[in-house]
């Protein structure tokens, strides 16, 4: 596992442990964001405009997918039981759920306006892979962007986030969740969140990953207390002359 994805094993490894917090997902990342995570997601969401057709990738059970406005959107979801709660929340009307992963886009080429990756793109296992698709499939001018926990370059920032993702995140987690579903856990599925992350390249990286894959404009942000980044980049115009 490192900043170009993991391998077939992690990667099911890490869909187990989404899996397994899936009930009590929300509760755990409010209580390790210190309730900033949904000002984080309504940030991003911001970005969409009623008219364009929105891509949403690793969409899990909807709790980024509710705060868009856009009139028609796709969300791609590896994992069957997280898609299935996220049909409870969710408006059938607006939003098309499809079962797929980032890496195998089930989209033609040129056929969205925005893309947005909010808090998966550390789960991927072809990060390199995932940002040739994400091109493909946007149209001339459209955008990707990508919300995840903060990993700045070295530095004391950097140490910070990283003491606050290995010693508050696994029990803050296990405060959160009830004694029954600790007690069902094979092992605590946020060591899985510590070993994500520490894989997970800096801003830096997938700003050069985007550029690399033909993306233009692209720019990072800090979000709110620093504890999460956005990462932006728009396809190019194509040429008409």
């Amino acid at each position: 596992m490192d900043f170009e994805g993991m391998d077939e094993r992690e990667w099911h490894e890490v869909m187990d442990a989404m899996v397994e917090v899936g009930p009590f997902y929300e509760r755990v990342n409010q209580l390790i964001t210190f309730g900033l995570v949904d000002k984080w997601r309504k940030t991003a969401a911001k970005l969409a405009k009623p008219d364009d057709v929105v891509l949403e990738l690793g969409s899990g059970p909807g709790n980024f997918t509710r705060h868009l406005i856009s009139n028609k959107i796709f969300c791609i979801e590896p994992s069957d039981e997280l898609a299935l709660a996220s049909r409870k929340v969710l408006d059938p009307e607006r939003v098309t759920l499809l079962r797929g992963v980032g890496e195998k886009i089930p989209l033609a080429e040129s056929s969205v306006d925005k893309i947005f990756c909010v808090f998966s793109f550390r789960n991927f296992y072809d990060r390199v892979g995932s940002a040739g698709e994400m091109h493909r499939v946007l149209k001339s001018g459209g955008e990707v962007i990508i919300v995840d926990v903060s990993k700045p370059p070295e530095g004391p920032l950097a140490k910070l986030l990283e003491l606050h993702v290995r010693h508050m995140v696994p029990p803050l987690a296990r405060v959160a969740a009830p004694s029954i579903a600790r007690e069902r856990w094979a092992r605590d599925p946020y060591r899985t969140f510590i070993e994500t992350y520490q894989g997970f390249g800096s801003t830096k990286v997938y700003q050069e990953l985007l550029a690399e894959s033909g993306f233009e404009e692209v720019t990072t942000e800090y979000l709110e207390m620093k504890g999460a980044t956005m990462t932006r980049g728009k396809k190019p115009w194509k040429s008409t002359s």
